[in-house]
């Protein structure tokens, strides 16, 4: 066969082969397609942690509250109600499993690489390992020789590797293990390589004396039932409630409804006990990431705006449909706390703000401040907000804007004007990483963008500059879809 024929028989194999992806649809049509592509099965099932649910579950179940009110069509609120069910049956309480504190929550454990993780030597050392994430894939290797033994750490992700030599279970030795181990300076942070100095990786206590031997270990993460995905997964269930309580044809869905609201009571009357701070200043508020000595690496400090953000929304539901002052308070203080460090562009005007607050942004803490019992030191990063967690802080600022909480018209039109200026590319097809518009497209958030839609109220620009951008990236969700036909409704 000739170089020509050759090739030509090539190209009818892959016209053959090539199947053009159909055009981009946003239609309930289309959307039901993708809907049915879902998956069957309880995500929780294949990955039994509260961050599944927050990021895989919850996005799904605001969907078909969207598509609910694109449709007026309750077979939607049907299968929220039921998968709805299903996340309730996973909280901790319901299947009485305690977290690391050693009770039961009102809430979702997540016990992966978001949390510390621990493991002993022996039952002789006890080893925690504290960085900002993925301590799960930490492993520990005692490697004896005579009298002494060497400590390898390795961790994949962060692709650092660790080596102790020569080290002494003996107090008084120089190479006493906890002595070139453990650093209390440690950052929050890894940096990938080959050290041989203090540990970064992880921290050791001698609990009594003995012989190691060889082996290796892989850390184990310490579940927490962690209050920061509370609002990213009741917000869905309790629109599904505002809805079932305002139509009376929907009467038979009730008793679902109860149920949620009665469950996301019990959880956050459970962390304002618990984890509700009054600060920075007067008239703010927050809520904690988790206990001191529990296991979010960055104990007893604020949790992020964004996690921040998704409790406004629930608690400010809770209020409408309880009538308890006290969400409402608390709503109100966490609103102020983030307006309050907002970053606003005169020329522009439009806002950008952090990921985080003080003292994360500003003074950081040293050992002697004994603030964390995890990350015992932290210097002051200022991290602009990533504009896939800003959805978190969008969501917030809609939802209280309807409400008349601290934020007004003029601050959803500065917020949208972010997303106009400074997220989307000029060619309109992406967006970029973070909210002050720096750096290249980041086409791994994309699917993120559906929630900014919450700003179509705010600028009559928002809702075509995104459908645009969702019929030119060619990538559909049923996510991004379903707000696409609720604020085609909304604003029509």
């Amino acid at each position: 066969m000739s170089i020509t024929k050759y090739s030509l028989a090539l190209l009818a194999c892959w016209l053959v082969a090539f199947k053009p992806s159909p055009q981009v649809a946003i239609t309930r049509e289309r959307a039901d397609e993708l809907l049915a592509k879902l998956p069957d099965w309880d995500p929780w099932v294949r990955s039994p942690d509260a961050s599944t649910l927050a990021w895989n579950e919850s996005p799904t179940l605001h969907a078909l509250a969207d598509m609910y009110e694109a449709t007026n069509d309750p077979h939607y609120l049907e299968i929220l109600a039921q998968r709805g069910q299903n996340v309730l049956s996973h909280r901790d309480d319901r299947r009485n499993v305690a977290d690391g504190s050693g009770k039961v929550r009102p809430g979702w454990s997540m016990a992966s690489k978001y949390v510390v993780a621990t493991g002993k030597l022996d039952d002789v050392i006890d080893v925690r390992s504290t960085p900002s994430a993925y301590n799960n894939q930490t492993t520990v290797e005692v490697v004896p020789a005579n009298g002494s033994f060497t400590l390898v750490v390795n961790n994949k992700f962060f692709k650092r590797k660790e080596v102790f030599a020569d080290l002494s279970l003996n107090p008084s030795d120089a190479r006493f293990v906890e002595k070139v181990v453990n650093d209390p300076m440690a950052p929050y942070s890894c940096a990938a390589g080959e050290y041989t100095d203090k540990s970064n990786l992880i921290r050791v206590k001698l609990l009594k004396k003995g012989v190691l031997n060889a082996g290796t270990i892989t850390l184990k993460p310490v579940p927490l039932a962690y209050s920061g995905y509370y609002g990213v997964i009741y917000q869905p269930m309790l629109r599904f409630v505002e809805h079932v309580k305002k139509n009376p044809a929907l009467a038979y869905l009730v008793p679902a409804a109860d149920s949620f609201i009665v469950a996301a009571a019990a959880s956050y009357d459970d962390i304002i006990k618990r984890l509700w701070r009054e600060g920075p200043n007067k008239g703010e508020g927050y809520f904690l990431t988790c206990e001191k000595g529990e296991s979010f690496p960055a104990d007893n400090v604020g949790a992020p705006f964004n996690f921040q953000g998704r409790q406004v929304c629930a608690m400010l539901a809770l209020h409408r449909l309880t009538g308890k002052k006290v969400y409402k308070e608390k709503a109100e203080k966490m609103c102020r706390m983030f307006k309050n460090r907002l970053r606003y562009d005169q020329q522009k005007d439009l806002y950008e703000w952090n990921y985080w607050f003080e003292p994360m942004t500003t003074i950081g803490w040293k050992p002697e401040d004994n603030l964390s019992a995890n990350v015992k030191y932290f210097k002051p990063y200022a991290i602009t907000e990533d504009v896939s967690h800003g959805i978190l802080d969008i969501a917030m600022v809609a939802a209280a804007t309807e409400q008349g909480v601290v934020f007004d018209n003029t601050d959803l039109k500065r917020f949208a004007n972010t997303l106009l200026v400074n997220v989307m590319t000029p060619d309109g097809c992406d967006m970029r990483r973070r909210v002050d518009g720096l750096g290249p497209a980041h086409p791994a958030y994309f699917n993120q963008l559906h929630g900014w839609l919450e700003l179509a109220p705010g600028n009559a620009k928002v809702f075509p500059v995104i459908k645009k951008a969702y019929l030119c990236k060619n990538e559909e969700s049923f996510v991004f879809c379903a707000r696409l036909l609720k604020w085609e409704k909304k604003l029509n």
